[in-house]
């Protein structure tokens, strides 16, 4: 009788404690998918807080309207840009994303001194997300920059 009793309660013991992870999970793939994928700034305008910072960007910016400018420059440079998601992992309030950016180089983006021809690139990064009542609140970004610059200039 304790065979079919233990099997029955495994399922449900790996499921309790993971409904906000796995929820966070498809916060962020509808977010990579209809912002990064086909550039719905719509979503982000949704998912986004309003206090939702990225410690990448200059302090002091925060929110959607941050994230449309900064977004709006990249995709002046980038227009073809779209990204991939390789994985994502979850874990509490934090979803961890590893994706890699495909594109065009077509215009000057700030900090990048190297003039735009065509280049094609890949830039490959992880984000790591801070989910709160089902918004994104805040993001700390690593990516390649130096495998991207060096593509650049070649």
């Amino acid at each position: 009788m304790i065979y079919t009793f233990i099997p029955a309660l495994f399922p449900l013991f790996f499921c309790v404690g993971s409904t906000g992870e796995s929820k966070n999970k498809q916060l962020l793939k509808r977010f990579y998918h209809e912002v990064y994928k086909n550039w719905k700034m719509e979503t982000a305008d949704q998912l986004l807080s309003p206090d939702f910072v990225s410690h990448d960007w200059p302090a002091g910016q925060k929110g959607p309207q941050a994230f449309r400018n900064y977004y709006k420059v990249f995709k002046n440079a980038i227009p073809d840009a779209s990204y991939e998601v390789m994985d994502m992992i979850a874990d509490g309030d934090r979803v961890a994303v590893r994706w890699v950016m495909y594109g065009t180089y077509r215009a000057s983006f700030p900090g990048i001194d190297i003039p735009p021809a065509g280049q094609k690139v890949e830039l490959k990064g992880v984000a790591i997300y801070r989910v709160e009542n089902e918004m994104l609140v805040e993001r700390w970004v690593i990516s390649d920059l130096y495998e991207l610059l060096v593509k650049l200039q070649n």
